[in-house]
C-alpha cells in the first residue's frame, strides 16, 4: 500500500473515525472532489487494505443499489461507507437510497475546508488565504501545493517547535517551563517563534503591533501578546455584535481550524494556570477600555472571557430586577448559574448574588405568567385546578426566595443595598397577587360553597384514599405532616420518580378553619355520612367519633385501627403510630423490627408546624423536605409498598408587607380566623355558619378575611399563619407512592472523606468527597452509584441549625449536597446558628439512608454564632463536649488545653513548664492553629511585658 499524501491522510483519519463511531456513513459530495479517492478507497477494500466496505454512485442507481444489498440488514450495522457525489441534502430525497440516507450519518467536507484543516500549523494563514482565493481544481493539485510548501527545509529552532505542543509552549512563553526561553536566544530565533504561532493560531503582525507599540519584540513581551491573542479570539467570537475596535475585527474571521487551537489553549491557560490568567486578563482590559466601555449587556454571550463582562451583566441583571424585568434578569442569571464563568468560580460573593438573582427572577416571572388566575373561575373545583397546575408555582418561588434571603442576603454582598430592594419590591408585588387570588378565592366560596364536592374534601381523604389499600395485602404508611403546603409536595415528586415507582400529587381542600385541631383530627375517619360532630364545648377541640373524641395521634391511630385493621375479617391485622423524628433516628433493623408485622404505619410530623410557629421556619424547611424523603427511603427498605403523604392545612409566609386589622379586643381572634356568636359581617370579611360546613354540635360563626392579613391578637408574629381561607392554607397536597417490595440493602460501602478548612467572609468551611470502601481481593464487586447525596448536622444538638451557603461543583437543594462518587473535592461553606456563641463539631452524614454510608465527624471544632435568640427548642448540651481531649495524640499538649478549659489562662512561662522547653513552646506557637480546632472553645492571644498569654474565650 502506497503512503497517502498529507491532505488525504487527514481526511482518511477524520472518514475512519466517522465510521467507526456511526456504523452506515453517507457522503454527500456535492462537487465530486474526491471520487478518485472513493475509487481507490474501493479497491484496497477488495485487497484487505481497508476496514470498511465502500459503494459508490457512478451514474447508475440501480448498480449502486444492488452493491449495497449485502449491508445494512443486522440489527447493528456494520460499518458502510455510501459515496454520493454531485448530491446534496435537497437532492438525495429524490433518490432510491433516501431510506438507506435516513438510517445512516451524513458526511460532508468542503474541499477548502480540508485544506485548511491540513495546511494550518504548516502554512501562514495568509498563504493559505491566497490559494484558496485563486480557487481550487482538484484534490491532487491541493496536495501538490502543500508538498511544495512541506518540502523546505526545516532545521534548527523550527524544528524544535514543531516537536512541541502548543501547551507546552504556552507555558514557556508564560515563564512557567523555563527550557523554551533558553532555546530563544536570538532576535531571529523569536521570530521564528512568532511565525510558528502565527502559523498555529493567526497571530499576525498587527496585532503585535496594536498590543505592543513600536518597541522592540522580547520573549516577555510575546508571551503577554499571545495571552492577549488567545483572550480576544474568544471575547470577539463569543460577542454578539461586531467588535467596536477596528482591530479586533478581522479575529471574527480567523479559520476554523485556527479558532479551534486558540479556543483549546485559552481554556488550557484558565484551567491550568488560573492565577496567571487572572493577571493577564486585567492587563488586556486595560488595552481594550475604548471596547468595554463600549459594550452593552445584550451584546455578550455565555462566556466571560474578562472580569468586566461578568460585571455587566450582574450590574445589569441587579437593574433589570429593580425595573420589573424578570425575564431579562432570568436569562441572564440562568447562564450564570448553570456554568459558572471563571470569574464567579474565584468570587463567592458574585456566586450568592447570582443565585438571589435568579431566585427573585424567577418569582417575578411566575407571578406576571400567573396574573390574575381566578378572574373567570366559578367553581371550586376549577380554583383547585388552576392553582395545582400552575399558580402553586409563585407560592413555591415564594418561599425559595424568602429563604434565599435568609441565607445568603448579607451586608458583606457587593449589590446588598440593590438587592434588599429588589426582595422587598418583589414581597410588595407578592403580597398584592396574593390579595387578589385570597379575593377571588373569597368571591368563589360565597357564590357557590366553602365545602367542596365530597371527592376534594379533607375529611372524606381517608374513606376514599387510604382505607381501600388497606383492603389489599399491601403495606401502607400514611405520613399527616403538620402544615406541609401543596407546593412543597410538588418538591419531592422528582426525589420519588424511579422505575418500577408510581407517583401521583392531587389536590384537596383542607376543612375551616385551617388549623391542626381540625385538619390533623379530619385526617382520620371520624366523619359520619359527611357530617362532622364537634366535640363538647367552644372551638375546636376534637371531633366525635362513635364512643371516643378524636383529638390526639393515639386517637386518630384508633379510628383508623377501627375502621380498617383491626377486626375479624381482616384477620387481626395490626396499625402502628410513629413520629416522623422517631423513623429517622432509628436504624433499618430497628424498624424492620418494631414494624414489619404492620399493616397500616401512621406517621405523624409537626417539624414544618412547629419551626413555623417558633420564627425558625425559613431555616429548616429544606430540613424537614429532606427529613420526609429520608423516611420514605427508610420505611421502603422494610417492604412498605404503598405512601400516602397529606397534610392538614397550609400556611401563608409573613413579612413587613402582612397588615394587621384590629377586631374587637386582641382576645376575640385568633391571627386568620374567627368564631364568633353571631354573623357578624364586615368590609373585607366572608361569614361562614358552621353548619354550612356540615358541622355539627355548635351553632356559631366562622369570620374570615377575604385578603392575606391578620387579625391584631397582641401576640408576637412567626414565620408564617394558617386558619384562614386562603388557597394557600386551604389547597392540601395528596401525595401517593406506589412501589414493588424490593430489599433496598445496599450492596457497596462507601466512605466520607472531610477537610475542614479555614473561614474565610464568616462562613465555616469544609472540604468533602465520596468513595467506595476497599474491597477485599476476591470479593465481588458490584456497580456503584454515581452520585450520592450528604448533609450537615451538629449531633445530639437539635437547636444548632446548620445552613449550607453554597457548594462550587455540585448541587446543593434542601440542604443535601450532590456529590459524585470518586470525584474531587467538594468545597461547602456553611453557618452554624444557636442560641449562644459556642464551637461544636459536625457530622456528614448520608441523609437519603439510600446507600451504606458511613457518618464522619471530623475532629475540628467550628464556631457557633448565638442569633437565634427567639427560638423556643431549650439548648441541649452536647454529650460530645467532653471527648474533645481524644483528638490529641501528644499528652502534653492535651494538658495544655485541659489546663486553658479549667483555669481559663495559661503564660508563656508556665506553658514552658508543661511542654518542657523553649523549643517546644515555639513549635506550640506555629501549630496553635490547628490545635485549637480541635477544641470546643475559643482562645486569644495576648501580649504582655512578660511574653505571650494565652486566654479562653468565654
Amino acid at each position: 500500500m502506497k503512503e497517502l499524501n498529507f491532505i488525504t491522510s487527514v481526511l482518511e483519519e477524520q472518514v475512519k473515525g466517522e465510521l467507526r463511531q456511526q456504523g452506515i456513513v453517507v457522503w454527500l459530495d456535492k462537487d465530486g472532489y474526491y471520487n478518485t479517492y472513493v475509487d481507490d478507497l474501493i479497491a484496497r477494500y477488495s485487497r484487505g487494505e481497508f476496514f470498511a466496505p465502500v459503494v459508490a454512485f457512478r451514474g447508475s442507481y440501480l448498480e449502486m443499489l444492488l452493491a449495497l444489498e449485502p449491508y445494512g440488514n443486522g440489527l447493528d450495522p456494520e460499518p458502510l461507507l455510501i459515496h454520493l457525489p454531485g448530491h446534496t441534502e435537497e437532492t438525495v430525497r429524490k433518490t432510491p437510497i433516501l431510506e438507506l440516507y435516513h438510517a445512516g450519518y451524513r458526511f460532508r467536507k468542503a474541499l477548502d475546508t480540508l485544506i485548511r484543516e491540513a495546511a494550518t500549523g504548516r502554512v501562514t494563514p495568509a498563504e493559505i488565504d491566497a490559494y484558496l482565493k485563486n480557487g481550487i481544481s482538484d484534490l491532487n493539485s491541493a496536495e501538490v501545493w502543500l508538498e511544495s510548501h512541506l518540502a523546505q527545509p526545516q532545521g534548527g529552532i523550527a524544528a524544535y517547535l514543531n516537536s512541541l505542543s502548543l501547551e507546552w509552549i504556552l507555558d514557556g512563553l508564560l515563564g512557567e517551563e523555563k527550557v523554551l526561553q533558553s532555546k530563544i536566544s536570538d532576535s531571529s530565533a523569536l521570530d521564528t517563534l512568532a511565525q510558528h504561532l502565527y502559523r498555529h493560531t493567526g497571530l499576525d503582525q498587527a496585532f503585535l503591533q496594536f498590543f505592543q507599540g513600536n518597541k522592540l519584540l522580547s520573549f516577555i513581551d510575546l508571551g503577554d501578546a499571545f495571552a492577549a491573542w488567545l483572550m480576544c479570539v474568544e471575547y470577539v467570537n463569543d460577542l454578539k455584535r461586531s467588535p467596536y475596535l477596528d482591530t479586533l475585527k478581522p479575529l471574527t474571521r480567523l479559520s476554523n481550524p485556527l479558532r479551534k487551537a486558540c479556543e483549546q489553549l485559552i481554556n488550557y491557560l484558565r484551567q491550568r494556570h488560573p492565577e496567571i490568567y487572572a493577571i493577564k486578563a486585567t492587563i488586556v482590559e486595560s488595552h481594550l477600555e475604548p471596547e468595554l466601555n463600549a459594550i452593552r449587556p445584550e451584546d455578550l454571550g455565555k462566556i466571560d472571557t474578562f472580569h468586566r463582562e461578568e460585571s455587566i451583566i450582574l450590574e445589569s441583571a441587579v437593574r433589570s430586577l429593580l425595573t420589573g424585568e424578570w425575564q431579562k434578569a432570568m436569562q441572564w442569571s440562568d447562564s450564570r448559574t448553570e456554568t459558572p464563568s471563571f470569574w464567579l468560580e474565584r468570587d463567592r460573593t458574585r456566586r450568592l448574588e447570582w443565585s438571589l438573582i435568579r431566585d427573585a427572577a424567577t418569582l417575578g416571572c411566575e407571578i406576571d405568567k400567573n396574573g390574575r388566575s381566578l378572574k373567570d373561575i366559578y367553581t371550586l373545583r376549577e380554583a383547585l385546578e388552576i392553582y395545582t397546575q400552575s399558580a402553586y408555582a409563585v407560592d413555591k418561588a415564594h418561599r425559595h426566595l424568602e429563604q434565599q434571603r435568609l441565607k445568603l442576603l448579607e451586608p458583606t454582598l457587593p449589590h446588598f443595598a440593590q438587592l434588599l430592594e429588589a426582595a422587598d419590591k418583589l414581597r410588595s408585588e407578592y403580597r398584592n397577587w396574593a390579595d387578589t387570588l385570597a379575593q377571588d378565592f373569597a368571591n368563589i366560596c360565597t357564590r357557590e360553597s366553602f365545602l367542596p364536592d365530597d371527592d376534594l374534601q379533607q375529611r372524606t381523604l381517608y374513606d376514599q384514599v387510604v382505607h381501600p389499600l388497606t383492603k389489599t395485602n399491601k403495606k401502607v404508611a400514611y405520613f399527616l405532616i403538620d402544615a406541609f403546603r401543596y407546593e412543597m409536595a410538588t418538591e419531592l415528586i422528582a426525589e420519588f420518580e424511579d422505575s418500577g415507582i408510581t407517583v401521583n400529587l392531587k389536590g384537596r381542600y383542607a376543612e375551616l378553619p385551617t388549623i391542626t385541631a381540625v385538619g390533623m383530627n379530619l385526617l382520620a375517619p371520624v366523619h359520619q355520612f359527611g357530617k362532622l360532630s364537634l366535640a363538647n364545648g367552644e372551638g375546636f377541640k376534637g371531633f366525635k367519633t362513635g364512643e371516643y373524641t378524636v383529638r390526639k395521634p393515639d386517637e386518630r391511630v384508633r379510628a383508623m385501627s377501627d375502621k380498617s385493621i383491626d377486626n375479624v375479617s381482616a384477620g387481626r391485622r395490626k396499625v402502628r403510630g410513629v413520629s416522623l423524628a422517631e423513623i429517622c433516628d432509628r436504624s433499618t433493623t430497628s424498624l424492620k423490627k418494631s414494624y414489619s408485622d404492620a399493616n397500616l404505619i401512621v406517621v405523624h410530623s409537626k417539624e414544618i408546624d412547629d419551626a413555623g410557629e417558633a420564627n425558625v421556619g425559613l431555616a429548616t424547611f429544606e430540613t424537614w423536605l429532606q427529613q420526609i424523603k429520608s423516611a420514605w427511603n427508610l420505611l421502603k427498605t422494610i417492604g412498605i409498598n404503598e405512601f400516602i403523604f397529606t397534610a392538614d392545612h397550609g400556611f401563608l409566609l409573613q413579612d413587613q408587607t402582612t397588615q394587621e386589622k384590629p377586631y374587637g379586643s386582641k382576645k376575640d381572634p385568633n391571627r386568620r380566623y374567627i368564631l364568633a356568636a353571631d354573623a357578624r359581617l364586615e368590609e373585607g370579611m366572608v361569614v361562614v355558619p358552621l353548619n354550612a360546613l356540615q358541622y355539627e354540635g355548635q351553632n356559631n360563626y366562622l369570620l374570615f378575611r377575604k385578603d392575606t392579613a391578620i387579625f391584631a391578637t397582641g401576640n408576637p408574629g412567626a414565620t408564617f399563619v394558617h386558619g384562614g381561607n386562603s388557597l394557600q392554607e386551604r389547597v392540601i397536597p395528596v401525595l401517593t407512592v406506589s412501589h414493588r417490595y424490593q430489599s433496598n440493602l445496599a450492596m457497596v460501602k462507601y466512605l466520607i472523606e472531610a477537610k475542614p478548612e479555614r473561614e474565610i467572609m464568616g462562613h465555616s468551611r469544609i472540604q468533602v468527597r465520596i468513595k467506595p470502601a476497599p474491597v477485599a481481593q476476591g470479593v465481588l464487586s458490584f456497580v456503584t452509584a454515581k452520585t450520592i447525596n450528604l448533609a450537615l448536622r451538629v449531633p445530639e444538638r437539635p437547636d444548632i441549625q446548620i445552613i449550607i451557603k453554597d457548594a462550587p461543583g455540585a448541587e446543593v437543594k434542601n440542604q443535601q449536597i450532590e456529590i459524585p462518587v470518586g470525584g474531587d473535592w467538594i468545597e461547602v461553606l456553611f453557618d452554624l446558628k444557636g442560641q449562644r456563641d459556642e464551637r461544636e463539631r459536625i457530622e456528614v452524614f448520608h441523609p437519603d439512608n439510600i446507600e451504606d454510608v458511613e457518618p464522619l465527624i471530623p475532629q475540628t471544632y467550628f464556631n457557633v454564632s448565638g442569633s437565634l435568640q427567639n427560638a423556643s427548642s431549650p439548648v441541649t448540651e452536647s454529650s460530645r463536649g467532653t471527648n474533645w481531649q481524644d483528638s490529641f495524640e501528644d499528652e502534653a499538649i492535651r494538658n495544655v488545653f485541659l489546663h486553658l478549659q479549667q483555669h481559663s489562662s495559661i503564660t508563656e512561662m508556665e506553658l514552658t513548664q508543661m511542654l518542657g522547653s523553649a523549643r517546644q513552646v515555639r513549635r506550640f506557637s506555629v501549630e496553635f492553629e490547628e490545635h485549637l480546632k480541635k477544641v470546643p472553645f475559643s482562645v486569644i492571644i495576648e501580649t504582655t511585658s512578660n511574653g505571650k498569654r494565652y486566654v479562653k474565650q468565654s
